[in-house]
């Protein structure tokens, strides 16, 4: 759920060519719990900066981790001690995957769209 221009470039990747994007900007999450007893809804924005992760706003939670030229995620986020981890894939402007937390027991979906 990133939206805005991305720059693309197509190295040579075996046997074909890899599309490769810049995800830097500001980020809103939509985070939706589906398995166990967390708050239903989560609304976080995050930023990226050459392909890394950091909170952005007043977040109450703290993001870590990158978002690869691909658009691979791997990404953490903490709050009040407890962690969970996130994954999934970003392209064209729109990303969306999962996150599973083994200090809550819970787990579900996430979308993220770049803003502006």
């Amino acid at each position: 759920m990133l939206m805005g221009a991305a720059s693309i470039g197509a190295p040579h990747a075996q046997g074909g060519f890899a599309i490769r994007q810049n995800h830097d900007g500001i980020y809103t999450v939509d985070i939706v719990t589906r398995q166990g007893r967390c708050d239903r809804d989560y609304h976080w924005m995050i930023a990226v900066s050459g392909g890394r992760v950091s909170s952005a706003g007043d977040a109450q939670m703290e993001a870590s981790g990158q978002i690869s030229r691909r658009g691979i995620v791997d990404l953490a986020f903490q709050r009040f001690g407890q962690v969970a981890t996130v994954t999934g894939k970003l392209a064209m402007g729109s990303g969306s995957g999962t996150w599973s937390s083994t200090t809550m027991q819970c787990a579900g979906s996430w979308r993220a769209n770049r803003q502006g």
